[in-house]
């Protein structure tokens, strides 16, 4: 019973089928608590069968991968010809402090006649479990068929300072959290919602990541917190609840 309906959430065998994603699909995620671990898990589903870029529209650390990755970085993968199948992940450079650089949003968007399927990291948080947006971001390429919108389950009560948030001034105005507040249901929901929250600017497909439901106490939170949006009749297009770590994903039917 989810929100005063009963909903049975799906039980998938894969993120992707969850996602109901199509060829020639461009996924742009935003959010935090677990953002690259989505992109990489879906560069492991569908990388055997299919050509699937990695990249980011703006300053993410560099992903840490396994060894039959494709990885590269610099203007020569602008005209690379992909005849193979795998996981091509690609920034305009790496920085000193390790991260990836992106390339145009331009020569991004020129990336899907290249490829099966393109995942973007569209925002960076820095690590933390939380973040606020500024003005300019997330950076979304035009032509983005979903967007995911990740929020951690486990952000639940933690405090609310800078070393849990990433921006924590803007995550305070958009969530109505204190700062030395616990995080609470309340808060995560009204950063699902707001203007300036996790689906600012979002383009096409809107989909909800509830990630790290890894138990099942987390799991039946993940669930609450999906039934304050449908009693408030504020949806997006999908729900998943998600453990990454365990490979567990379950879609609610809205």
């Amino acid at each position: 019973m989810i929100g005063g309906i009963t909903i049975e959430p799906l039980k998938m065998k894969y993120l992707y089928k969850a996602l109901g994603l199509k060829k020639n699909d461009t996924v742009v995620v935003t959010g935090a608590g677990g953002k690259t671990s989505f992109c990489l898990e879906l560069c492991e589903e569908l990388k055997s069968n299919n050509r699937i870029i990695f990249t980011t529209t703006t300053k993410i650390f560099f992903p840490e991968v396994r060894k039959n990755y494709k990885i590269y970085v610099g203007n020569d993968f602008l005209h690379k010809t992909l005849t193979e199948n795998g996981a091509y992940i690609t920034g305009k450079e790496e920085n000193e402090q390790g991260k990836l650089l992106p390339f145009s949003l331009d020569q991004i968007d020129s990336f899907k006649e290249r490829a099966d399927y393109l995942v973007i990291e569209g925002d960076g948080s820095r690590m933390r479990q939380l973040k606020g947006w500024k003005e300019t971001e997330p950076v979304f390429v035009d032509r983005t068929d979903k967007t995911v919108g990740v929020i951690t389950i486990k952000s639940l009560g933690l405090k609310v300072n800078d070393e849990n948030i990433h921006r924590i001034e803007l995550f305070r105005k958009i969530s109505g959290a204190e700062e030395g507040e616990e995080v609470t249901k309340q808060h995560l929901f009204n950063v699902i919602i707001a203007e300036n929250g996790l689906f600012k600017g979002a383009k096409g497909e809107k989909i909800l990541l509830i990630n790290q439901a890894d138990s099942e106490k987390e799991f039946q939170d993940a669930l609450d917190l999906a039934g304050l949006l449908v009693r408030e009749n504020l949806l997006p297009d999908k729900i998943i609840i998600s453990s990454l770590k365990e490979k567990k994903y379950y879609l609610l039917s809205l």
